[in-house]
C-alpha cells in the first residue's frame, strides 16, 4: 500500500520521503474516504454501493478520480450507499466496481448568496404601514347606510381605500468589483419585492466608474439584445411628497466614492427621502473601502423623515471633524445587510424608534470642498510595493479562508466563474466576502491584456477582469504545496473543457493535458489566459512540465470554432504563419479594454447570418484598432486576407481573381478589412462562400445586413492605466482629470501622453482647459479632443524640432491611409531622422512594423491645415508634387515601385490630376500605367478617368496632355477586356 501511494505522488511530479508519506496516510485516516469535492453548485450526484474501503472504483481514498474520456454532461459524483460502506462520492465517469449496486442521481442545491432571507423580510416589516390613498377610494359603507337614514338619499359615501405607504429604489453600484456581489443584489432584491411592505419596487444600476467622463447617470438593469441602455438622471426617482426611500447597494470601492462625488448624489436624494447605504462588505473591511464613516447617533420624532431632517450626534470621539460635519451636513445610515442592521433603520424610518446609535456617512454641503489635497487614488492603480510585502500584509489581515483561497486561485486566472468554482470546492465557503478580502485587499489589480491576451476566450467561457499585481502569483505559487496546484489546477480543467466540449471544442481531460496531449493542449491554448497561467503554475511544480509549459504558451493554431487548424492561406502564405494581405496593415496599438468586443466580433463573423460587420467609432476611437487585433488573432481561420484602405475611386482588390490565382475554388473562405470607409466605399462584386467584411467606419447610413458594433471609449480606470503606464511621474488623480477632459479618446490619450514628457500636467490641463488646482472635480470633455491636443503636440513639435515642421506641412496635403516612406525622403533629402522621430514621439505618426510605410493621424492633416495660410498651402503640394516626379524619373527599383503604388490616393489632395505642368502630367501617366502593370487594372481607369476629368477642366477638352492620357485609357480598358474573355461562362 506505501509503495502504491509513493508511485502515486511520483506520477504528480512529488518525490515524497517517509515523513511525507506517513503525513499522507494520517492525512487519509482522517479525512475520509471523499476522493472528490463535494458541493459543487447544482451538479448532479450519483448514488451506489461500495464495497470495502476503497469505493466503488476500487482506488485508494486519497487518490482523486478523473474522467475516462471527453464528456459532454456536467460533472457527477457518485456516493456510496451500501449497508455496510459509509457514503462517498465520485465523479459519475468513474465507473462502479463489478457486483457493485446501481447508482441513484442527486442534484445538490447550491447554497444561497444571501442568508437569512427570511429574517431580512421579517427586519422590514416596521415599513408595511397603510395609509390613506391619494387616488383611490373605496365606498364606506357605515357611513353611506348612515346617510340614507338621515337623509333619505340613496348616496354612496366614499373614503379613500387603504394604500402601502412608500415606494422602495434599489439603487446598485455598476462597478468591476461589485460583479462579486451580483447574486447578492439578485437575491435582496427578491427579498424587497416579496415583503409586501412596498407600492413599488424600482431597481436601478449607478455606473460609478463613468462618472468623470459621462457624470453621474442612472441606467435600467437589463436591455434587449442590441440595444443600448439609456442613461437617465438621478432626479427621476426625486419624490417631493416624501414617500419614497432609496437603498443604495455598493462596496464603495469606486473612486467617485472618495472624491465625494456621489455624497453630493446622495444629498441630493436625502433631502426628500429617506436614505441608507447598504455596505456588501463586511464590516471588518470598511474601513478598506473609500467610505469615511462615522459613529452617531440619529434622532427622528416622526415617520419618514428624510435624511436632511434627521438629528445628528457624533459618538466616535473625533467631536471637532466629527461636530463641524453634522452642524451643517448630513448623516447617510451604512447598513449591514443583516436583519438587526436594517430592522433598526426600518424602525427608525417608521417611527417606532426615535432614536439610533449607527454608523453613518457625513455628506457635507459641499463634498468636494471637504476632500483636503488631491483626491485618493484609484484603488486599482500599481503602487511600488515589492511582492513579498503585499502578500505578507494580506496574509496579516485576511480571514483564514481568504488565505486559503487565495493560495489556490493563484494557479488559474482570476475569472470570476472559476474563482467561484474553486471557492466552493476548497473552502466550503461561497460567501462574497470571502472572495472580496483576495480581490480588493492589495494583491489584485485589473487585467491588463497585451496583444497576446487580447482575445481573452474565443469561446466566452472565461474573461478574465482581475490579474494580481507583478510577482504576487509567484509568491503565493512558491507558498501553496504541488498538491493544492494539482488539485486547483484539475479541477478547473475539467470545468473549462467541459464548456469548451458543449461548443465544438474537442478536448480531453487533465490527465491528458498533463501527457501533452495535441487535443488538450489545443484547446487549453484556445483560451489565452487559462494556458498563460497554467503554464507558469506547471513550472512552479517541476522542471518535467517545461516542455508541456512551453506548448501552452504559443499562440492557438485555430481560434475559430468548426475551422480545422491546419488552414492555409493563398500561395501557401499560412505555411509561414501569416496569410496573404493586399495592403501595409496599420500597427497594433495597445488594447485595453477591447477584447470582450473582439470576441463577440468574431462570434457574429462566423454565424455567417451577416452581409458585413461595422466597426464604428468617433475620430480616433480604436475601431482600426480593433480590426488589426482581429486580423492578428483571427485572420490564419481564412484562406485569403485582404486590407484595404478606403478613399481611392477604385472597386478595390480583385478578390475572386485573387483566389482563382491561388488555385483554390471561389468558396474559399476569405476576410476583407475596409478602414476608413462608408457605404459607397465597399469594393465589390465579392466572391462567393463563405467570407467575413470587416469595416471600420466614423459612421453613416449601413444597408440592411451589416451589424454595427459601436466601438465604445475607454473606461476611466483604463484610461488613468494608459496615462501611468507612458507616463511615471503622473499621479492618478491628475490623470483621471486628463482622461475625463479627453473624453477618454485613445488617440488623444496617447497624444497626451507625448505632451507629458515635455510639459508638466499643469501646464496640460491648462492648455485643454481645466483646471490644474489640485483637489479639482474634472472637467467636461471637450467637443473635439483629438483636435484640441493635436493641435497642441504640432505647436509643440514646431517650437522645440523645427526641422519637423516641413513634415508636418507635407502631412496636411496627403489623404488618409499609409504613406510610404520613401516619399519623404524624396520630398525632403535633408531632412534627418530627428524630425520623423519628433513626430512618432508625439503620437502624430506611426510607423508600420516593416518600416516601410507610415500612417498619420487622421487629425493631423485636418488641424495643420486649419493653421496653414493659403501660401503655405500651395507651396507644400508643390513639394509633394516634385517629390512624385523625381520618384518616378529615378527609373525606380521594385521597392520603389511598391511606394508608388501605394502613393495613388494622395495625388489628388497634393494637386497632381489636375496639374498642367508637363512634368506633373508624365508623373500621373506612369502612375496609371504601374496601376496597370501591377494587376489593378479597375483602379488604373477609376484614377485615369478622374485625372483626365480634372485635365480638362484646367486646359481644356483638347488641351496638352489631355490626348495622351485619353488613349492610355482606351489601352488599358481594351487589355482587361481581354484579361477577362477566358473568365465569361
Amino acid at each position: 500500500m506505501i509503495r502504491h501511494l509513493a508511485e502515486l505522488l511520483r506520477r504528480v511530479g512529488e518525490e515524497p520521503d517517509a515523513e511525507q508519506l506517513a503525513d499522507a496516510l494520517w492525512l487519509a485516516d482522517h479525512l475520509g474516504s471523499s476522493a472528490a469535492p463535494a458541493g459543487f453548485a447544482g451538479a448532479a450526484v450519483t448514488t451506489t454501493a461500495s464495497e470495502g474501503s476503497a469505493g466503488a472504483t476500487g482506488r485508494p481514498p486519497w487518490e482523486v478520480p478523473g474522467p475516462a474520456a471527453p464528456r459532454t454532461a456536467p460533472p457527477t459524483y457518485q456516493a456510496g450507499t451500501g449497508p455496510d460502506s459509509p457514503m462517498a462520492l465520485y465523479l459519475s465517469e468513474a465507473r462502479p466496481a463489478p457486483g457493485s449496486a446501481g447508482g441513484q442521481r442527486i442534484r445538490l442545491r447550491a447554497p444561497a448568496a444571501l442568508p437569512r432571507r427570511a429574517a431580512l423580510a421579517r427586519s422590514l416589516r416596521p415599513l408595511a404601514r397603510r395609509v390613506p390613498s391619494r387616488n383611490m377610494t373605496v365606498l364606506d359603507e357605515e357611513a353611506t347606510v348612515e346617510g340614507i337614514v338621515d337623509t333619505a338619499q340613496w348616496s354612496p359615501v366614499l373614503r379613500p381605500a387603504p394604500s402601502r405607504w412608500l415606494d422602495l429604489v434599489l439603487v446598485v453600484d455598476d462597478s468591476v468589483s461589485m460583479t462579486i456581489w451580483r447574486d447578492t443584489v439578485r437575491e435582496f432584491l427578491a427579498v424587497l419585492s416579496s415583503v409586501g411592505a412596498f407600492r413599488s419596487v424600482q431597481h436601478w444600476v449607478l455606473p460609478t466608474e463613468e462618472i468623470p467622463s459621462h457624470g453621474i447617470v442612472l441606467r435600467p438593469p437589463t436591455a434587449r439584445s442590441g440595444e443600448r441602455l439609456a442613461d437617465r438622471s438621478p432626479l427621476e426617482i426625486v419624490d417631493p411628497t416624501g414617500r419614497r426611500i432609496v437603498l443604495v447597494a455598493s462596496d464603495c470601492v469606486s473612486p467617485s466614492w472618495a472624491d465625494g462625488t456621489l455624497g453630493r448624489l446622495l444629498r441630493t436624494w436625502g433631502e426628500s427621502s429617506p436614505v441608507a447605504l447598504v455596505q456588501l462588505l463586511p464590516r471588518r473591511m470598511w474601513k478598506r473601502s473609500a467610505l469615511s464613516v462615522h459613529e452617531v447617533r440619529l434622532g427622528s420624532d416622526a415617520p419618514g423623515v428624510p435624511n436632511s431632517g434627521l438629528r445628528v450626534t457624533p459618538l466616535d470621539g473625533r467631536l471637532s471633524d466629527s461636530h463641524r460635519l453634522a452642524a451643517r451636513g448630513m448623516a447617510v445610515p451604512v447598513l449591514d445587510l443583516h436583519p438587526d442592521w436594517l430592522g433598526q433603520w426600518a424602525a427608525l424610518v417608521s417611527g417606532e424608534t426615535s432614536a439610533w446609535d449607527t454608523l453613518a456617512t457625513l455628506v457635507p454641503e459641499s463634498p468636494v470642498a471637504e476632500v483636503s489635497g488631491p483626491p485618493p487614488s484609484p484603488p486599482n492603480a500599481l503602487v511600488p510595493t515589492p511582492p513579498e510585502d503585499l502578500v505578507r500584509a494580506f496574509v496579516q489581515h485576511a480571514s483564514p479562508m481568504a488565505r486559503r483561497l487565495a493560495l489556490h486561485v493563484a494557479a488559474v486566472p482570476l475569472s470570476l466563474p472559476v474563482m467561484r468554482l474553486v471557492q466552493q470546492a476548497v473552502c466550503r465557503d461561497t460567501r462574497p466576502s470571502v472572495l472580496t478580502e483576495v480581490l480588493f485587499t492589495g494583491l489584485v489589480t485589473r487585467a491588463d491584456h497585451d496583444a497576446d491576451d487580447a482575445g481573452a476566450s474565443v469561446h466566452e467561457v472565461m474573461p478574465v477582469p482581475f490579474d494580481f499585481r507583478p510577482g504576487v502569483r509567484e509568491v503565493l505559487l512558491a507558498m501553496a504545496r504541488n498538491t493544492e496546484i494539482l488539485h486547483t489546477l484539475s479541477l478547473v480543467t475539467e470545468w473549462l473543457f467541459d464548456r469548451l466540449e458543449r461548443s465544438g471544442t474537442p478536448t480531453a481531460d487533465f490527465t491528458a493535458l498533463l501527457g501533452g496531449e495535441a487535443p488538450a493542449v489545443d484547446a487549453a491554448r484556445s483560451v489565452r489566459p487559462f494556458a498563460t497561467v497554467t503554464a507558469q503554475a506547471l513550472r512552479r511544480l517541476s522542471g518535467r512540465y517545461e516542455a508541456l509549459a512551453r506548448q501552452l504558451e504559443k499562440p492557438a493554431t485555430a481560434e475559430a470554432p468548426g475551422l480545422p487548424s491546419d488552414s492555409t492561406g493563398p500561395g501557401g502564405a499560412a505555411a509561414a504563419g501569416t496569410p496573404a494581405v493586399s495592403e501595409t496593415v496599420p500597427p497594433a496599438g495597445t488594447l485595453l479594454d477591447r477584447d470582450e468586443l473582439l470576441a463577440e466580433v468574431h462570434a457574429s463573423a462566423f454565424r455567417g447570418r451577416d452581409a458585413g460587420l461595422v466597426l464604428t467609432a468617433r475620430e480616433g476611437g480604436g475601431a482600426t484598432a480593433i480590426a488589426v487585433q482581429y486580423l492578428a488573432l483571427y485572420g490564419h481561420a481564412y484562406d485569403h486576407v485582404a486590407w484595404v484602405t478606403a478613399g481611392r475611386p477604385t472597386a478595390g482588390p480583385e478578390l475572386p481573381a485573387l483566389l482563382r490565382a491561388t488555385g483554390r475554388q471561389p468558396t474559399a473562405t476569405w476576410l476583407l478589412v475596409v478602414d476608413g470607409a462608408r457605404p459607397e466605399d465597399l469594393p465589390a462584386p465579392l466572391p462567393d462562400g463563405p467570407g467575413t467584411v470587416l469595416v471600420t467606419s466614423a459612421g453613416g447610413d449601413w444597408p440592411d445586413g451589416f451589424t454595427r458594433w459601436p466601438v465604445p471609449p475607454f473606461k476611466p480606470a483604463t484610461s488613468i492605466r494608459f496615462l501611468l503606464e507612458r507616463v511615471h511621474h503622473l499621479a492618478a488623480p491628475v490623470a483621471l482629470r486628463i482622461a475625463a477632459r479627453l473624453d477618454n479618446v485613445p488617440l488623444a490619450l496617447a497624444m497626451a501622453a507625448g505632451l507629458l514628457s515635455r510639459l508638466t500636467p499643469d501646464a496640460l490641463l491648462t492648455a485643454l482647459g481645466a483646471d490644474p488646482t489640485p483637489g479639482a472635480p474634472p472637467a467636461a470633455p471637450l467637443d473635439d479632443p483629438v483636435a484640441e491636443v493635436c493641435a497642441l503636440a504640432q505647436d509643440h513639435v514646431d517650437r522645440e524640432c523645427p526641422a519637423a515642421t516641413p513634415l508636418l506641412n507635407l502631412c496636411a496635403v496627403l489623404a488618409e491611409g499609409p504613406v510610404p516612406a520613401g516619399f519623404f525622403s524624396w520630398a525632403l533629402p535633408r531632412t534627418d531622422g530627428s524630425a520623423l522621430a519628433a513626430l512618432v514621439d508625439a503620437a502624430l505618426v506611426t510607423v508600420a512594423d516593416d518600416g516601410a510605410t507610415l500612417f498619420v493621424a487622421s487629425a493631423v492633416g485636418r488641424v495643420r491645415r486649419e493653421h496653414m495660410s493659403p501660401a503655405e498651402v500651395v507651396t507644400a503640394q508643390r513639394m509633394a508634387r516634385a517629390a512624385v516626379i523625381a520618384w518616378h524619373a529615378a527609373a525606380p527599383t521594385a521597392r520603389d515601385s511598391d511606394g508608388l503604388l501605394a502613393l495613388t490616393r494622395h495625388l489628388e489632395v497634393m494637386g497632381a490630376l489636375g496639374d498642367d505642368d508637363p512634368a506633373v502630367r508624365e508623373a500621373v501617366r506612369d502612375q496609371v500605367r504601374l496601376l496597370a502593370d501591377c494587376g489593378d487594372a479597375k483602379g488604373a481607369l477609376a484614377w485615369g478617368s478622374l485625372a483626365l476629368e480634372r485635365l480638362r477642366a484646367q486646359v481644356g477638352a483638347d488641351g496638352p496632355g489631355t490626348a495622351e492620357l485619353a488613349l492610355l485609357l482606351t489601352r488599358t480598358t481594351a487589355a482587361m477586356a481581354r484579361d477577362e474573355e477566358p473568365h465569361r461562362p
